[in-house]
């Protein structure tokens, strides 16, 4: 079966996006494995599934590269939200979507495509996390997804192919495991980021919850303040906003349709 969809990207972030309102897809998470593999496929960080909702405007629901469902992802919604506009499926100004972690708000606005986030939970500063009997700093935050903030130096000096992976898979994380961020503050509202994605299971261009959580654990340890520019070290940078009492954070950006297609659905 040829089933249309749309490549985009944000920051560096791809995700296939397909409209799956009329449920052409039954078996999500075979999908994912199939169209997100590079070089045998489309290749993509995601698979975006567009569906309905009797909460809010839209669904969206991400599925990895592993065949693993994402609660949240912050480019993802966003270029979701840009789809939606460009489709002109929505009318309004701000548009709703539902997601595994909750229901989400943005728009369209001079380019460029902003999401409100939720309230960060599970908030836990200086944790000490030993790998190999080294021992590591570790921040742990929860965006809609788990990340685990790391702060460097030298961000090209990391080993995150090697590191990465056991920090993922602690026990400290257990049992969801986590996506790990390294983190460089430039100055008092510039980041650069360096993020390995939990099933991706490699490093990505960018990560929109990754720059969300770098930003705000960054402010609670005293390091930034409003508005913070959160540079990915390979992507395009995003912005985040957020009040002093973290009731509004906002994460801004551009995003961008690649190209539409159609490929095979081989089941």
């Amino acid at each position: 079966m040829k089933m249309k969809f749309t490549k985009m990207q944000a920051g560096g972030n791809d995700f296939i996006l397909i409209d799956n309102r009329k449920s052409l897809i039954k078996n999500r998470k075979k999908s994912a494995m199939e169209f997100c593999q590079r070089k045998f496929s489309v290749g993509a960080d995601g698979l975006l599934l567009l569906e309905g909702s009797k909460t809010a405007d839209f669904r969206m629901r991400i599925f990895n590269p592993d065949g693993t469902e994402a609660e949240m992802c912050g480019n993802g919604i966003r270029c979701l939200i840009e789809f939606v506009y460009r489709k002109r499926l929505i009318a309004e100004k701000e548009v709703s979507i539902q997601t595994a972690d909750g229901i989400y708000s943005g728009k369209v606005k001079g380019g460029l495509v902003s999401v409100k986030m939720r309230e960060p939970g599970e908030i836990r500063l200086n944790l000490k996390v030993k790998i190999k009997k080294k021992g590591y700093a570790v921040h742990f935050i929860n965006f809609g997804v788990p990340h685990a903030i790391i702060f460097v130096d030298d961000l090209k000096k990391v080993d995150l192919k090697n590191l990465a992976p056991l920090i993922r898979n602690h026990r400290e994380f257990h049992p969801r495991g986590t996506n790990v961020d390294f983190v460089k503050v430039v100055d008092c509202h510039s980041l650069i980021l360096r993020t390995y994605e939990r099933g991706v299971e490699e490093e990505t261009f960018s990560c929109g919850t990754g720059a969300s959580a770098a930003a705000i654990i960054s402010y609670k340890l005293g390091k930034v303040k409003s508005p913070v520019k959160v540079s990915p070290i390979f992507g395009e940078p995003l912005k985040v906003v957020f009040d002093v009492g973290l009731k509004q954070i906002y994460l801004e950006g551009k995003t961008r349709e690649v190209y539409e297609a159609e490929c095979y659905l081989n089941h």
